[in-house]
């Protein structure tokens, strides 16, 4: 029988041979085919916080809608560029106009540093990382290399599920909470030459002075990365002429 099917249809089971040749040589030459995608060596850790209808926001951001239709689907959003985990492109004054949508992948793509100031922090929203602190740092670790992103990590994600105790105001009625002293921002940007700062919290942002940087907001689980080695991935939207995106961001850690 197997005879007779050769020479009956020699075209069609010469390419049932090559693709059977095909399969064997892939599961040979590129046996990562069949496994996961993801380097084994690498750990990967999500840093945004899921977007639904009651996460904080800021003033002036239009409130978080998710339109479903009668199967669960969801059809619809209406969110806030600086809604949930956020990227935010600062420039400085004199600096040729950037935007999300005029980032390359090389920017979005960063060696991460992270300061863990959880201690100091977590129950203190006046507290503000110093040049001191940046400088102690430096001390354990080493200098801090320009174009790295800068992550501080200080526990404020956990009240992420009260917006009110987020969103802390002060007694005047403006945001409360930790973040990078003006001056360790200048340290950072305009000596250290890195390529941005974030923080788990909805702290300021603050602009160099030249070119831009980047900011990232409302970041969570900073407290699973070393102090040196993580990669940051942010996965902005593509938006045109937009300073500000939502952000899926997670990080590669060896």
């Amino acid at each position: 029988m197997f005879v007779d099917m050769v020479r009956s249809h020699p075209t069609r089971w010469a390419i049932g041979v090559s693709i059977f040749a095909l399969v064997v040589c892939a599961g040979q030459v590129w046996p990562h085919l069949t496994a996961s995608r993801a380097p084994t060596s690498l750990r990967t850790v999500d840093l945004s916080h899921v977007v639904h209808e009651r996460v904080p926001y800021l003033i002036g951001e239009p409130p978080t809608q998710l339109v479903r239709d009668g199967a669960g689907q969801l059809t619809q959003v209406t969110l806030g560029t600086h809604t949930g985990s956020f990227l935010r492109v600062m420039t400085a004054p004199e600096s040729d106009l950037a935007t999300v949508e005029t980032l390359s992948p090389h920017d979005l793509v960063l060696s991460a540093i992270v300061i863990d100031a959880r201690d100091q922090a977590q129950d203190q929203p006046t507290f503000t990382l110093s040049v001191a602190d940046v400088l102690a740092w430096e001390r354990t670790h080493g200098l801090i290399p320009p174009g790295a992103l800068v992550l501080l990590t200080t526990g404020w994600d956990v009240r992420w599920g009260d917006a009110a105790a987020y969103l802390h105001a002060g007694a005047d009625g403006t945001l409360q909470v930790p973040g990078f002293a003006p001056a360790a921002a200048d340290l950072l940007l305009n000596q250290r030459k890195v390529a941005g700062l974030g923080a788990d919290a909805p702290a300021t942002a603050y602009t160099p002075a030249t070119g831009f940087a980047l900011w990232l907001a409302n970041l969570t689980n900073l407290e699973q990365l070393p102090p040196t080695g993580a990669t940051i991935v942010i996965g902005a939207l593509k938006l045109q002429a937009a300073a500000s995106s939502p952000a899926r961001v997670f990080a590669l850690v060896p």
